[in-house]
C-alpha cells in the first residue's frame, strides 16, 4: 500500500525563501528529514569519526594530505543544520581544518572556510546563525543543492585524538551531524552571495495589545484568553507579577479539542522559585526580562481558541496579552500540541518522548537530564521505518546542540539551550527547518544502554503539530 503524500506548496516555498520563519510551523509537509551523523554502525557508543570515506582512496585518515568525506547526497536537497565537536590530542574540545562544500559535481569548493572561525565569526552569515555553543559548533543557515553536494574536511593536520570504533577500525575523534531533506522540486544551489541573504530569526516582535487583568480565584478554571476563528494565536504573554504560578494548570483548547493540559511549570519546563538562576529566552517560548512567561508557538483554530488557568493557591491577578491573526491562510493547518514526557528506563528499550499516529511533525522538547543519561543517542522512527532510522544522532547533549556534557555551561539561544548549571540539567531544543515530518506515525526517543545505564524516570515536555484525528 502506498503512503499518501501531503505536500503543502506554502511549506515548500517558505523552506526555500524563509526557512527560519515561525509561520510554517503549522503547515503540512511530508518531506522526510534525515540526519547524517557519525553514529556507531554497530549500535555501540563509538559515535565519532565514522566517516563516509577518506580521499584519495587508500590514504589513511591520519595523513595530513587526506580529505575526510563527512556528507554526500544527491539533489535536489537542503542541509537545514550543521553541528560539530571533537577532541584534540591534549584532550580538549576541538574543531579544526578546512570545511569544503562541492556543489553539483564542481571540481572546486564553492563554499570553504577554516574551522572553527568559519562557524564562530563568518562574515558572510548574519550573526547568530553560526556560532560556538557549550562544547560544540553549529550552523542554522540552510544550504541548498540542485544536483549533489559533497562536504569534506581537509587541512585537519591530524590534530584529533585517535580511537577505535565498534569494528576495531582506528578513527578520528570528530563528531558531526547534518540534518537534511531531499526536496520534491528543483532548487538553486547556494552561493556565498545567496547565503549572506539568509533571513535571520523573527525576533522583532510587533507590539502586543494592552494587557487585560484577569482575577484567578482559588480552585476554579478561568478563561484568560479567548478568540473566535478562523485564525492563529501568534503570541501569548502571561505576567503573574508577584504570584508563584508554577502549580497553576494551563489548558489550551482549539476548536473544542484539548491540545495542552499541564501546569505552568511543566509547559515552560522549570520552576522559577526552585531555580532562580535559570534563563530561558528562546525564539519560541521562555521567560522575559520582566519575569513574564511568553509563548510564540503558532496555535491555529478554525472556530475558537480558549486558554484557561486553574489556580490552586490564594486568589491572584494575571496580566494577559495575546496577538491573534485572523484568517485561515492555507487549505489545512496542523494543530499545536504539547504533552508531558513521563517514561522510565527499561533494559533494551529506547526512552520514548513521543509516540503518536496520524500526520504531523515533531518540533522539539524540554528535558530534565541526569549526567548518566547523556550518552543516549537520539533515534527518531518515522512512518514505521526499521533500524537504523533516518534520524540517528550521536548523544543526548549533542542533540541539544552542545557537547562534552555541556562543557561551557548554561546558555539560552533561539533554538537550543541549557537553562542553568544546576542538577538535574534542563535543556531544550526546537526545530524549524529541521522539523521531523511524519505521514502516519512517529516514535521520538533516546537510546538507553551503551554507557547510558541510568535507572529512573525521564521527565520533560514534548511539542508537535498534528492533524485532527477522527476521534477528536
Amino acid at each position: 500500500m502506498l503512503t499518501p503524500i501531503y505536500v503543502c506548496h506554502a511549506a515548500a516555498l517558505l523552506l526555500q525563501t524563509n526557512p527560519l520563519s515561525l509561520q510554517w510551523l503549522p503547515l503540512p509537509d511530508s518531506t522526510k528529514t534525515h540526519l547524517r551523523s557519525g553514529y556507531d554502525y554497530n549500535d555501540g557508543n563509538y559515535d565519532s569519526g565514522n566517516l563516509i570515506r577518506v580521499e584519495p582512496a587508500g590514504m589513511s585518515f591520519s595523513n595530513v594530505q587526506s580529505a575526510w568525506v563527512l556528507f554526500e547526497q544527491q539533489g535536489p536537497g537542503v542541509i537545514t543544520s550543521i553541528w560539530f565537536t571533537g577532541k584534540n590530542k591534549q584532550g580538549q574540545a576541538h574543531m579544526g581544518g578546512r570545511l569544503n562544500f562541492y556543489f553539483d559535481g564542481e571540481p572546486r569548493p564553492r563554499l570553504s572556510g577554516q574551522l572553527p572561525d568559519w562557524l564562530e565569526k563568518n562574515p558572510v552569515l548574519p550573526a547568530g546563525l553560526a556560532e560556538k555553543s557549550s562544547g560544540g559548533w553549529i550552523c542554522y543557515a540552510p544550504i541548498y543543492f540542485a544536483k549533489s553536494l559533497k562536504i569534506t574536511l581537509e587541512d585537519h593536520g591530524d590534530r584529533f585524538t585517535h580511537r577505535k570504533n565498534g569494528r576495531g577500525e582506528t578513527i578520528p575523534h570528530i563528531y558531526h551531524q547534518f540534518s537534511h531533506q531531499r526536496l520534491p522540486a528543483l532548487v538553486t544551489s547556494t552561493t556565498a552571495e545567496s547565503w549572506s541573504q539568509t533571513p535571520l530569526w523573527e525576533d522583532a516582535w510587533p507590539p502586543l495589545p494592552p494587557p487585560q487583568t484577569v482575577l484567578l480565584p482559588t480552585g476554579r478554571s478561568v478563561a484568560v484568553y479567548e478568540s473566535q476563528g478562523p485564525g492563529i494565536l501568534e503570541m501569548l504573554r502571561l505576567d503573574f507579577e508577584a504570584a508563584d504560578a508554577a502549580a497553576m494548570k494551563l489548558q489550551v483548547e482549539a476548536d473544542g479539542m484539548a491540545t495542552v493540559n499541564m501546569s505552568v511549570r511543566e509547559f515552560w519546563g522549570f520552576n522559577r522559585a526552585q531555580r532562580p538562576q535559570a534563563r530561558f529566552r528562546s525564539l519560541l517560548m521562555g521567560v522575559d526580562e520582566s519575569g513574564a512567561y511568553y509563548s510564540r508557538w503558532p496555535m491555529p483554530c478554525r472556530k475558537s481558541l480558549r486558554i484557561s488557568l486553574e489556580n490552586p493557591g490564594r486568589p491572584v491577578e494575571v496580566q494577559v496579552q495575546g496577538r491573534f491573526r485572523q484568517g485561515w491562510p492555507q487549505p489545512e493547518l496542523y494543530y499545536f500540541r504539547a504533552a508531558r514526557i513521563t517514561d522510565r528506563t527499561e533494559k533494551g528499550r529506547d526512552i520514548i518522548l513521543l509516540e503518536t499516529e496520524g500526520r504531523g511533525h515533531y518540533v522539539g522538547c524540554i528535558l530534565e537530564l541526569a549526567n548518566a543519561t547523556l550518552e543516549g543517542d537520539d533515534r527518531f522512527y518515522v512512518d514505521g521505518e526499521g533500524f537504523p532510522p533516518a534520524w540517528h544522532g550521536t548523544g543526548t547533549e549533542d542533540y541539544f546542540r552542545c557537547g562534552w556534557y555541556f562543557h561551557g555551561g548554561a546558555l539560552t539561544r533561539p533554538l537550543y539551550g541549557l537553562l542553568d548549571n544546576s542538577i538535574p540539567k534542563i535543556a531544550y531544543r526546537f526545530h524549524l527547518a529541521d522539523r521531523i515530518n511524519f505521514t502516519n506515525r512517529v516514535k521520538i526517543g533516546f537510546e538507553h544502554g551503551h554507557h547510558n545505564e541510568y535507572l529512573g524516570s525521564y521527565s520533560g515536555t514534548v511539542f508537535w503539530y498534528a492533524a485532527r484525528q477522527p476521534a477528536e
